[in-house]
């Protein structure tokens, strides 16, 4: 009987060490350590078997967000895989589905707002797990009876380190989507529309020269047919400034009818029009605004000069000058970089060489 007993508890013995030997090999498999400051890591293939909770310090992808500095946009994204082998519950008994080893996202919390909102925006049934710098942990699952995407809201967030973890509601599944975080009190996952983020419209990879060309030609003809008012300017004179607003949606390069490619978007209707006269050794043109802007011309001849930043990036204002002037109008754009808000300014044209706009500097 005590020679029965001995070898089954060597067995049994050898069946448990076999068992850690598995558990041991699955749970080494980790994300590859993001590289770079936005970087973002996907979740590896789930391993329903692994039933370990989560570390909380972990290799991640790392993010830091100071709403005071400002978003890039807001909503901010991060695009990843939701969905891992761990059951949430493992971390908090009220958190919902199956999420990875190790946080999926680490965020640097700097600043001071309101309200801080993370939702995950997908096509699938995901949840959300958030630790804060306390230790505490937040759980978040569907929006409602018909949004699924899972959401987490912080009143008064502290600054400190914040885990994120982005599950899946079955194991098995790998979703991907957006990791969005807001201040915004009227933005979630049910108002989130991506294309009103980058107002960007599709065109063909390959626009052929002579269509491009015959497209900016009938554009400059719309533009001459929108002029309303055209001031009178003559050489010796003093300088002159006009007040703008940039508000364009069209690219610069689309009014363009040569070799020369300028950036910005603009309206068809020219910011300002002159009709110069008088010989002078050169005519200065910059923009003095609030945001980033970026200037167009368009000379009696049809040809066309512009402008972007002053000094390489160390002036966002543009300038330039044109040698020579000849007589005859001049059509001058005013466009704006970024086509989330208009841009506010002044335009200045005047004879003085040595004349530069104001610095404004890169946010």
């Amino acid at each position: 009987m005590k020679r029965t007993s001995v070898r089954s508890a060597a067995t049994l013995l050898v069946l448990l060490a076999a068992d850690l030997a598995i558990v041991a090999a699955l749970s080494v498999s980790r994300p590859g350590q993001a590289n770079g400051f936005l970087a973002a890591t996907t979740t590896p293939a789930a391993t329903p078997t692994v039933t370990e909770a989560p570390a909380a310090e972990a290799e991640s992808a790392f993010v830091t967000i100071n709403p005071e500095h400002g978003f890039p946009l807001d909503p901010f994204l991060i695009s990843l895989q939701g969905g891992g082998p761990v059951a949430a519950s493992t971390l908090d008994a009220e958190c919902a589905g199956y999420i990875p080893a190790h946080p999926t996202v680490i965020v640097d919390f700097k600043g001071t707002v309101d309200l801080l909102r993370t939702f995950f925006y997908s096509d699938g049934d995901t949840t959300l797990v958030i630790q804060t710098p306390a230790g505490d942990y937040l759980c978040g699952d569907n929006m409602n009876r018909l949004i699924l995407d899972p959401t987490v809201e912080i009143a008064e967030p502290v600054a400190g380190r914040y885990a994120v973890w982005v599950g899946s509601k079955v194991a098995s599944d790998l979703i991907p989507g957006f990791l969005a975080f807001t201040t915004r009190t009227d933005m979630d996952a049910s108002r989130l529309v991506l294309g009103s983020l980058v107002k960007r419209a599709a065109a063909p990879p390959f626009i052929p020269m002579r269509d491009r060309l015959l497209n900016a030609a009938g554009r400059v003809e719309q533009a001459i047919a929108a002029v309303k008012n055209v001031a009178a300017l003559k050489a010796g004179g003093e300088p002159v400034t006009q007040v703008f607003t940039a508000t364009g949606e069209l690219p610069a390069v689309e009014l363009q009818t040569g070799d020369t490619l300028c950036g910005g978007l603009v309206n068809i209707a020219p910011t300002y029009v002159f009709d110069w006269s008088g010989d002078v050794q050169g005519l200065t043109l910059f923009a003095e605004a609030d945001g980033d802007t970026t200037l167009l011309v368009r000379t009696p001849d049809g040809s066309f000069f512009c402008a972007d930043d002053t000094d390489g990036t160390r002036n966002l204002n543009p300038w330039l000058t044109i040698p020579e002037p000849a007589a005859g109008r001049y059509l001058v754009w005013i466009g704006r970089v970024d086509p989330g808000a208009p841009v506010s300014g002044v335009l200045t044209l005047t004879e003085a060489a040595d004349a530069m706009p104001a610095a404004l500097e890169k946010q």
